[in-house]
Formats: C-alpha cells, sequence, structure tokens
C-alpha cells in the first residue's frame, strides 16, 4: 500500500470541516435534487442568451455541519466542468452582501475556469484577441449603449488594441474593481483622439450589477457559457444592522434573477443559509419581513425596499432543503472515509462498533470528524475513545464590528 496523496488532502479537510476539491472526489454529496436542479439552471442560464433573460437562482438551506459547504465545492466542480466561469466566495466581515462592490471585487477575484491555473480574469484576458472572440461585437454594442456606465465602454474599447502593458493591467484592475484615476483614463483615451467621445467620470456606484453583467458577457466571449457564483454561510446577514439586512436582502434577490431591477443574463447564482434563519431572523426574534421595508424605504435606491421583500420570500419560500442522511448513506459513507483514511496514512483503520448509532438528528459532518476522531486517537496514541457529539447553536445577534464599512478602494488602487 502507498500513500495516496490526494486521500490525505481529502482526509485532513474532512478533519477540519473544510471541504475540498478532493474530498467532492471521494464523497460526493448525496443531495440528488440539489444536482438535478443545479443542472437544470446551468441549462437555462445557456439557452437564456438568445432571450437576454437570467435564470432564477437557487438558495439552499440546511443546520450546522450538513453539508453546505461541501454542497458548494461539488457545485464548483459541477460549473467548471460544464465551461463556466466559477466564483465561490463566503460572505464575511470583509465581503458583506450588503455592500455590492465588495462583493463583486470578491466574485472576480475569486473566479477560475477549468482550463485555467491563475485568477480567471487574468488567464482569460492573458490569450483574449477580440478579431477571434465569438459574440465579441455583441459585447461592444452592448458596453456603448446609452444606459451603461461610460467607463465599460472606455476600457473596452482601449482593451482592443491595447500593447501597453501597464494600461492593460489598469484596465484588468478596473474590470475587477479597483477603478482607475479618472485623469489616467481621460489621457489614455486622448492618445487614441477618442477623449470625447466618452464621459469619463468616477465608476457610478449604483450600478455594480452592469459589472457584473459586462464580464458576464466578456466570459462568454471568450468562450465560456457564463459565470457561476456561489455565496456561503449567507446567515452571517442577521449580524447586520436593520439597514444593512434590508441592503443584502435587496442584493440576494437581484444576483438571484428575482427582481425587474436587475436582470444580468448569464450570470448563475447560488447561495446557502442555515435551515432556521427564516423563523429566528424574518418572523420571530427580529422580525424584518415587518421592520426591514420601513428601514430602508429612504434609501436612494428607489427599487431597493421592494427588491429587499423579494430576497426575504426567496429566504422563507423558495429554499431548497438538504436531505438528511439515511442511514444507508450513513453506511456508505462509513466504508468511503474509511478506505480514505487506510489509504491516507498507510494503517488499516480498525471498525468502529456500531459505526455509530444512526440518528436523524446527526448531521454527516458529525459522523465523519467522530469516525476520524476515533481512528486519530488509535492509531497515534492506541486509545479506544468514545465521542460524545453536541450540536452547535448559531447566534443570529447583531455584531457592531460587522456592522463597520471599511473604506471603499481609491481609485487609481492597485490589485
Amino acid at each position: 500500500m502507498t500513500v495516496n496523496l490526494n486521500q490525505r488532502r481529502a482526509v485532513e479537510a474532512l478533519r477540519a470541516g473544510v471541504p475540498n476539491r478532493d474530498v467532492v472526489r471521494q464523497l460526493k454529496p448525496m443531495q440528488p435534487e440539489l444536482e438535478r436542479r443545479f443542472a437544470a439552471l446551468l441549462q437555462e442560464t445557456q439557452e437564456n442568451w438568445g432571450t437576454e433573460r437570467q435564470a432564477e437562482g437557487l438558495l439552499i438551506e440546511g443546520g450546522f455541519g450538513t453539508g453546505k459547504s461541501h454542497c458548494m465545492e461539488y457545485l464548483r466542480h459541477l460549473a467548471l466542468e460544464n465551461n463556466f466561469v466559477c466564483s465561490t466566495l463566503v460572505l464575511n466581515k470583509e465581503m458583506p452582501l450588503h455592500n455590492l462592490a465588495r462583493i463583486y471585487r470578491g466574485c472576480v477575484e475569486s473566479a477560475t475556469v477549468a482550463d485555467k491555473t491563475g485568477p480567471a480574469l487574468t488567464e482569460i484576458v492573458n490569450s483574449y484577441n477580440p478579431n477571434l472572440a465569438p459574440f465579441y461585437r455583441e459585447l461592444y454594442q452592448w458596453a456603448h449603449r446609452a444606459d451603461k456606465d461610460p467607463r465599460i465602454g472606455a476600457t473596452l474599447f482601449l482593451f482592443e488594441d491595447c500593447k501597453d502593458e501597464n494600461l492593460r493591467e489598469k484596465i484588468v484592475a478596473e474590470w475587477t474593481g479597483y477603478p482607475m484615476k479618472v485623469q489616467d483614463l481621460r489621457a489614455a483615451l486622448k492618445e487614441v483622439n477618442q477623449h470625447k467621445e466618452y464621459n469619463i467620470s468616477r465608476p457610478q456606484t449604483m450600478k455594480i450589477s452592469q459589472r457584473f453583467e459586462f464580464l458576464s458577457r466578456f466570459f462568454r466571449s471568450a468562450g465560456y457559457q457564463g459565470w457561476v457564483i456561489l455565496l456561503d454561510e449567507t446567515e452571517i446577514i442577521s449580524r447586520y444592522s436593520l439597514q444593512q439586512r434590508g441592503k443584502a436582502y435587496a442584493h440576494l434577490a437581484r444576483l438571484m434573477g428575482l427582481t425587474d431591477s436587475t436582470l444580468i443574463p448569464g450570470l448563475a447564482s447560488v447561495f446557502a443559509i442555515t435551515d432556521d434563519y427564516a423563523g429566528q431572523v424574518l418572523r420571530a426574534g427580529k422580525n424584518d419581513v415587518c421592520n426591514v421595508p420601513g428601514k430602508v424605504r429612504d434609501i436612494k435606491d428607489e427599487d431597493i425596499s421592494g427588491d429587499a421583500g423579494i430576497g426575504m420570500d426567496a429566504i422563507e419560500n423558495r429554499s431548497l432543503q438538504l436531505g438528511k442522511p439515511t442511514s444507508d448513506q450513513v453506511l456508505e459513507t462509513y466504508d468511503k472515509v474509511c478506505q480514505a483514511y487506510s489509504q491516507a496514512y498507510l494503517w488499516d483503520a480498525p471498525p468502529i462498533e456500531n459505526k455509530r448509532e444512526h440518528l436523524a438528528s446527526n448531521s454527516m459532518r458529525q459522523y465523519v470528524r467522530s469516525w476520524i476522531n476515533t481512528w486519530d486517537l488509535r492509531r497515534l496514541y492506541d486509545y479506544q475513545a468514545q465521542t460524545t457529539l453536541e450540536s452547535v447553536t448559531m447566534s443570529y445577534d447583531e455584531d457592531a464590528d460587522l456592522q463597520e464599512d471599511a473604506p471603499e478602494i481609491e481609485e487609481g488602487a492597485t490589485i
């Protein structure tokens, strides 16, 4: 028997409770309905290019340890396999859903593609040829429509025949969410006698959705089917202030393609959230369903109140509940984990008596980590352990630290 590094990485990830690609290769999530719905989402996203519509995204829910992050990693694998650009983002203090500009940057910076090893946008730009790119003319025409931020059309125009490596890097930074200085962009346009064609100003913060749409279309013109974004730990919304929660709900609805105010062709989104969020935050406790609309009504964005309501309704009524593991699924997973552990450490993992009694309240993560901990203690210390499982209680209390907005990216900042 030889050490299998892939299985070693898989076991280490399972021990930490952070699934990676090696985990999903060893342990495919046993969620057939989610897999079916995601396949349909990818198919509809491809088909909707002809109608300029956005396919309705997915919202999956489950308790702590039920495999939401595992499923998201598996969906990433499927997206890449189906020739989509894919971004995976964990919502946290640095990536708050109420700040769409930050979410956009996070999605761009985390984007990957199956046939490239580095950041997707940089890799695609390096091999991009406008003369050969399918749908480039459509992209160019869209970017120069009167209702679009002129900076999009201007940077695409400059990119088309750009030979200056420094300028090219600034354009990629602009598309990533680090805006060029106004004077630099105007100077670049002046060099090619186009400074009068574009009314360049500071980035239009109310039109971040246009940047999502631009990159979605750009990825299509580079030969990809679209752009999948996977956003995990959505329950962190509960820890924002009331107004911030309202913005976050609106952005969730818009990124899922549920609103009339924002539709992004080629974008397919999946959010993951805890299964008691609706009851604990939208209804009992914070009662956001009643409190949010009044709080966000006076925000500059006139559509945000209605869109926030759509987002809350999606969480309450459109979520796909992850299935609980059955007894047969637990036994099947046990066999796979046992084999992976044995090959990872060149050690025959001994049978675990009863493999832990199957209880509907136990999550798959609890089973897996108890097996690994039992084998670790036996392998390292020859100690026969009895593992006790405890449930984790999720806190939905507001957190002042999470409510602090970090400074916005200044013009001219580098990646």
